[in-house]
């Protein structure tokens, strides 16, 4: 039954006796000028059947007073509802007479389950709390007319039953009143053809149980828009539901339509109703907007089209024109134009001649800005103007050969990406290293720094979606890290003379040459000789011994503190002699007749030592050979009176070498 079907999502929360009581049954009331209105509910699906089965007894006492004994006690009686049907079934209205039907098989069937019968009680306390005449139906409502103002008591039990409910007392002076209404607002849903209505229903749950909405076009007349009452339900699936809204589908576009919500009150009378709120339905669009052909001329697009409507009213007042360079998004509005015979016709303006690119789209509009687009049309014009030189280009190499170069983004917004090109030389061809095209402005490139070529030249190219390549940008000019030693410094000859080593070398040829360093190696020994940062190219070392083994080594540096060295020379200072005795001295004893001569040997191990002399101006000749390896003097005691005598000494080592004659030292005797 159709009536019924929205029930079944109801939860028996939303029932207003649905309020824990300690009675069978739950009364409430609603006092008017001379009528005193009572409805009442039994608490479960099994009272609500001994109800329907055996009647109501009502029963109603002067004041406050017990009901036992009164003597103002009046007793009113609803029939069962087998005697009560026929009043019904004969209804014109279509609900009633299927409730009808529904109340007797649910009086009548022993085997409802507790669900069914719980569902069919909360659907049958909600329908009467919006139609008096299913409240009547089921024996729940009852009208006492009186135009006593007073106090009474009123009392409610099933006929033939213990089921009772409390007392209510109350004042038929103080009239009852509806519950304000909350605030109404709505909106239209002009694609839908809709009129959209809503409003907090929450609130009002314990004055109103259903409404009626209520239209009008000129906010004089109203209609209702419901044939039956409109209720407040909750699902499983929105405890906290809230609001009520409504859906108007019954709308002409172009009319202003007012509204208000008339709420019905537990006792299916009208209660109060909501503001009322003007809704206008925006006339549409009904058909196509086409863009037909886009055309180049110069630094202009010429754009035609036209809006294709179908049979129904055509509200078209004005053309839009977007354009974008993406197809989903970004468009921005170009310019305007009325609607006189559904075509258009836009000139835009582009920043090039060729090379363009966009998707064009055209917004119809009617005079309520109901808008139709038409699909995105996209055009572009072959583009044959070069991007700009790149600028800014510069870059670094690291200590391991990684080069990296940045430049400034071109402005263009076709830039398909960048061409790096290289060469060591100014005079040489550049040659491209990019495999592809670098998309940002950023590249890396690899050099080897083994070699040596310290500098190194970068050009870059810009190429566009077209394929249209940019002038080289002007080079940029990058030093390698130095990591090149100098060139080594060659020798070229060496001699040994008797006062030392004599060398000769090529300097080193490199032009950032920073010094040049002389080392004389003996075993763990190094000495520094000689340090210069000119064109010096010959040393003689004086300082060494003869008789000894040297190797010469000559160490180059240049600005990046590489170092390189010659080839070790190996030197055997051998000069065939050896250096002599010194500090010798002479010393007349004439009462003992002798001339002692003294002297310091050298350090070398020595053989023997030679005693020269000469008398006068004869020549020398050995007087003395002494064997003694440490003797430091000798005495002359062959001696003459009246002359004149001179001394010379010579070391004989165990090499075999010997020394030369020492300086004469001369004594008169």
């Amino acid at each position: 039954m159709k009536f019924f079907a929205a029930f079944f999502l109801l939860i028996f929360s939303t029932l207003l006796f649905s309020q824990t009581e300690n009675t069978s049954l739950v009364i409430r009331s609603f006092v008017k000028e001379d009528t005193v209105v009572l409805r009442w509910a039994p608490t479960n699906a099994d009272l609500l059947i001994k109800g329907l089965k055996n009647g109501y007894k009502i029963e109603r006492v002067e004041g406050s007073a017990t009901f036992e004994n009164n003597s103002s006690l009046q007793t009113f009686f609803i029939k069962p509802f087998s005697e009560r049907k026929t009043e019904f079934i004969n209804s014109t209205d279509e609900n009633i007479r299927e409730m009808v039907v529904f109340i007797g098989e649910l009086i009548n069937s022993s085997t409802l389950n507790s669900s069914t019968k719980s569902m069919s009680f909360a659907m049958l306390m909600l329908a009467a709390g919006s139609n008096k005449e299913i409240a009547k139906m089921l024996g729940v409502y009852f009208e006492d007319v009186t135009t006593n103002k007073s106090t009474f008591s009123y009392r409610i039990s099933i006929n033939e039953s213990t089921e009772i409910s409390s007392p209510v007392e109350i004042k038929t002076d103080l009239l009852s009143q509806n519950q304000t209404f909350t605030k109404l607002s709505g909106s239209s849903r002009a694609k839908l053809r809709q009129a959209y209505l809503s409003w907090e229903a929450k609130s009002l749950q314990d004055g109103y149980s259903a409404y009626w909405i209520e239209r009008s076009t000129d906010s004089i007349h109203f209609e209702k828009r419901n044939t039956v009452p409109y209720l407040f339900l909750k699902s499983s699936d929105e405890p906290n539901k809230i609001n009520c809204d409504y859906v108007d589908t019954g709308v002409t576009e172009g009319v202003t339509y007012f509204y208000r919500i008339t709420g019905i009150n537990h006792f299916a009378d009208k209660g109060k109703s909501s503001n009322v709120i003007k809704v206008y339905i925006p006339k549409s669009l009904y058909g196509e907007c086409r863009i037909e052909s886009v055309v180049a001329e110069g630094l202009s697009r010429k754009l035609n089209g036209h809006f294709v409507h179908n049979s129904k009213s055509n509200e078209l007042t004005r053309f839009l024109l977007f354009r974008s360079d993406s197809l989903q998004f970004g468009y921005q509005f170009l310019s305007e134009q009325k609607n006189f015979d559904n075509t258009f016709e836009f000139v835009s303006s582009v920043p090039v001649e060729s090379g363009d690119q966009y998707y064009y789209k055209v917004a119809a509009l009617s005079a309520d800005n109901d808008t139709v687009y038409s699909f995105p049309f996209y055009f572009f014009t072959l583009d044959q103007v070069p991007p700009q030189i790149p600028l800014g280009l510069s870059g670094e190499i690291s200590d391991s050969g990684i080069v990296s170069l940045t430049w400034i983004l071109n402005p263009e917004k076709d830039i398909r990406g960048y061409r790096i090109y290289r060469s060591n030389d100014l005079k040489e061809e550049f040659v491209e290293v990019t495999k592809f095209y670098c998309e940002s402005t950023i590249f890396y490139d690899t050099l080897s720094l083994d070699n040596l070529t310290s500098k190194i030249y970068y050009k870059i190219v810009a190429v566009d979606l077209n394929f249209n390549n940019s002038k080289r940008s002007d080079p940029v000019l990058l030093l390698k890290p130095d990591t090149i030693p100098p060139v080594p410094s060659i020798f070229l000859e060496y001699s040994v003379k008797s006062n030392g080593v004599d060398l000769v070398w090529v300097n080193s040829t490199s032009e950032d040459l920073a010094k040049s360093v002389l080392l004389r190696i003996d075993g763990y020994l190094t000495d520094t000789l000689l340090y210069w940062q000119d064109s010096t190219y010959h040393f003689i070392d004086t300082t060494g011994i003869p008789g000894k083994s040297y190797e010469y080594i000559i160490i180059v540096s240049d600005r990046s503190n590489n170092l390189s060295d010659t080839a070790r020379l190996s030197v055997n200072y051998e000069t065939g002699v050896r250096s002599g005795v010194s500090d010798i001295k002479s010393i007349v004893n004439r009462e003992e007749k002798t001339i002692t001569t003294t002297w310091n040997l050298p350090k070398d191990e020595i053989y023997s030592i030679q005693i020269y002399r000469a008398k006068n101006d004869e020549p020398f000749r050995l007087i003395r050979t002494i064997r003694d390896k440490s003797a430091t003097s000798f005495i002359d005691k062959d001696l003459s009176i009246n002359n004149t005598y001179k001394y010379k000494i010579k070391i004989v080592y165990k090499s075999g070498i010997s020394s030369i004659l020492s300086d004469a030292v001369r004594v008169a005797y």
